[in-house]
């Protein structure tokens, strides 16, 4: 299959598909390592990627639990039991955090949150290339600077979101994803 074939296949898989095995520890090197093929302004390599460990799961699930609780005080309990789960459904799970060098005089920061959001999809990318299942997750937990504080990002790093991998369940089909045709348009001045 050509690059742009792959490309074009590529779906998200939501996490209740995704089941084990994870990547190994060889796999996950090859996923992390392509990367470093992001477009990178100034070489900056405004990115890093933490790997959230099985036995960290519950730990996670509790961050997200207090962060919510924070948020919202009178949130129901089968909110935040469901706000727990959230760390507990892939087999592996990756925290993308933009990783800035504030006032950077040739690459602002939006560049640099480009870079780290391209360097996540490579890894995506990478894992999918493997054979294994992605989807990339956001919301109020990723953005939340208590969970960001508690995963131990620093004041100048974002987390941006959590890259959810595992194998892709058998019983589960995909159709081709349907894209829409794209037309191209040229800037008239």
């Amino acid at each position: 299959m050509d690059i742009i074939e792959f490309i074009n296949q590529r779906h998200s898989t939501p996490p209740k598909h995704l089941v084990a095995p994870a990547p190994n520890v060889d796999e996950l090197a090859l996923m992390i390592n392509a990367a470093e093929s992001a477009p990178d302004h100034g070489s900056l390599k405004p990115w890093r990627f933490l790997v959230i460990d099985t036995e960290q799961r519950a730990a996670l699930g509790e961050l997200f639990v207090q962060a919510l609780a924070r948020k919202e005080p009178s949130t129901e309990p089968e909110l935040l039991e469901r706000e727990r789960e959230r760390a507990l459904r892939p087999p592996m799970l990756i925290a993308a955090i933009a990783s800035l060098t504030p006032n950077h005089p040739k690459t602002p920061d939006i560049e640099q949150f480009l870079t780290a959001a391209a360097a996540a999809e490579h890894v995506m990318l990478a894992a999918n290339s493997l054979g294994f299942g992605t989807i990339w997750l956001t919301g109020s937990r990723v953005y939340d600077r208590y969970v960001m504080t508690g995963l131990g990002l620093q004041a100048d790093e974002h987390l941006i979101g959590l890259i959810n991998i595992g194998t892709v369940a058998s019983n589960v089909s995909f159709k081709t994803p349907n894209r829409r045709i794209v037309s191209v348009e040229f800037w008239r001045g």
